[in-house]
């Protein structure tokens, strides 16, 4: 079988980021600000609730921060960017956001390289493909972890440790879907 760009890759004109991505990107430019309390976990929140059209969202987005955040002063510019992240990346009348038109690059927020490489799929030479547990396979971990332990660079590669609890039988896909984490 010969296979297309396409097949694991869509074609999109305007890429749709995810909640997690928009606001990390708004948190490393400044316009949203890193020092404020949870500003992650509640811009994500108001982004990913159901609305039926932008008016709609631009006022729940500013209710649910407003509640988060009362003092106008701190909420406002909050506001006026997660709003601003909404109308560039969410189109409720035709029910299009992040969700819709997946890019499949990785294996992060879509299954992406997983929906042939998750071990079940086999070659023509009968090589079963990469399994999705085996991040070694695609990626040199180089070093991982904090204080100390990010000085034991090891040029061969360190296996992968996720952060709060063993991996091994899930994809990445399981829990980072864009919106708020599982």
């Amino acid at each position: 079988m010969i296979v297309s760009t396409l097949d694991c890759h869509s074609r999109p004109a305007h890429k749709l980021h995810t909640p997690n991505e928009a606001v990390d990107l708004a948190l490393l430019t400044g316009r949203l600000d890193p020092k404020t309390p949870w500003v992650k976990s509640k811009v994500v929140a108001a982004l990913v609730k159901p609305y039926a059209t932008k008016a709609e969202a631009e006022k729940g987005i500013a209710n649910s921060l407003r509640e988060a955040y009362p003092d106008p002063a701190q909420a406002n510019p909050i506001i006026k960017e997660t709003q601003a992240i909404y109308r560039e990346n969410f189109f409720p009348e035709v029910k299009v956001d992040w969700r819709t038109y997946p890019d499949f690059v990785g294996h992060k927020n879509w299954n992406g390289c997983f929906r042939c490489h998750d071990g079940k799929h086999v070659a023509a030479d009968g090589k079963v493909s990469i399994k999705a547990s085996d991040c070694r396979s695609c990626h040199l971990i180089l070093a991982q972890g904090s204080g100390e332990a990010l000085e034991q660079i090891n040029a061969k590669g360190h296996d992968f440790i996720h952060i709060d609890a063993p991996y091994a039988e899930f994809s990445c896909v399981d829990c980072h879907t864009g919106g708020p984490q599982k």
